[in-house]
């Protein structure tokens, strides 16, 4: 059963297989906000569930909530008494985690539309810019060709204080020298595509240019890595046991990906500790990051790409050419 504001009655048949539908009258009166709980619970009822075991993402997986205020949560399970209710992460997470065709295709879309992005970027980009103008500029790029973007997360080494995940500003100006993360959001049919990069405006030192390739093939020894049955942990402890044996990169940060797709971040985590096991039709963000806070963004060195798992390895989205590293000047 799909439960909808009666408003949408008329559209939604057109978007779901389900023919169960049932309608919430006057859906913007105050009264009947607060009373969805209690719809929800009859429904629940009619469909023979009063007194059974209901299921529900109870949070131990992260990644998943119910937006609803405490209150309607409480009225929900207090106008089911009866009911036991249970915790089903692992079991709606199942679902997720496993995509089909349809949805690697539209993750596929989304991730190509960042890549075209980069693309004109490195084509149209001049000394003067500032973090808006770029950042304007890509999600504009990205509009043309999937079908929503959240504002691109920009970070230059212009900044004073280094920040992660902020509105993109036009008073830093972009000028030679600067590093410039560039992970924006795309979404095709409601899947997050991501590319996530760090341009240099302007050449490389030898040394930057160093950590980029070492980082390059540290994201490409974990690829390698990915195949059903690993777990996500001890994919976490071979990449820093890499740097360990390297002598390279202490400052790494303490995760390697995760899942992804109506989420830009779901489970699997691949970080330490954790105990998921890597299956055929996950796919993955494969990212590695290396920020030194002391040193601000002037020392970040970072790549992401997506995978999706095969039978027997993985399969790398579109990406943005590694060796292009630079925004010209």
């Amino acid at each position: 059963m799909i439960i909808i504001p009666d408003f949408f009655s008329g559209v939604v048949e057109g978007y779901t297989y389900l023919s169960n539908i049932l309608l919430q009258s006057m859906p913007h009166a105050t009264a009947n906000i607060r009373n969805l709980p209690v719809l929800v619970a009859d429904a629940v009822k009619s469909l023979g569930c009063a007194q059974g075991r209901i299921g529900i993402e109870s949070g131990h997986q992260g990644g998943m909530s119910i937006p609803r205020p405490i209150n309607d949560i409480d009225l929900f399970r207090s106008s089911l008494a009866d009911a036991k209710f249970v915790a089903a992460a692992d079991v709606i997470w199942r679902c997720r985690v496993i995509k089909s065709e349809a949805e690697v295709k539209s993750l596929k879309i989304a991730t190509q539309a960042v890549v075209k992005a980069y693309g004109e970027l490195v084509e149209n980009f001049h000394i003067g810019m500032t973090e808006k103008d770029l950042s304007l500029a890509v999600r504009k790029s990205i509009l043309d060709h999937t079908d929503d973007c959240v504002a691109p997360f920009i970070i230059s080494s212009s900044r004073q204080i280094p920040m992660a995940d902020v509105v993109a500003s036009a008073d830093v100006k972009l000028s030679a020298g600067d590093r410039v993360i560039l992970e924006p959001l795309p979404t095709h049919k409601g899947y997050w595509g991501s590319c996530c990069r760090v341009l240099n405006v302007g050449p490389l030192s030898d040394e930057a240019l160093r950590q980029d390739e070492y980082i390059d093939s540290l994201q490409e020894y974990a690829i390698g890595l990915v195949k059903p049955g690993v777990k996500t942990g001890d994919l976490m402890d071979a990449i820093l046991e890499r740097t360990r044996s390297d002598g390279e990169l202490d400052y790494l940060l303490d995760m390697a990906g995760h899942g992804v797709g109506l989420n830009f971040q779901e489970p699997p985590a691949i970080a330490v500790g954790e105990e998921s096991l890597i299956e055929e039709g996950m796919v993955l963000a494969i990212e590695c990051w290396a920020l030194d806070m002391q040193r601000s963004g002037a020392y970040c060195y970072a790549v992401e790409d997506y995978v999706v798992v095969t039978d027997s390895g993985c399969e790398v989205f579109p990406e943005f050419p590694k060796d292009i590293r630079c925004l010209p000047i």
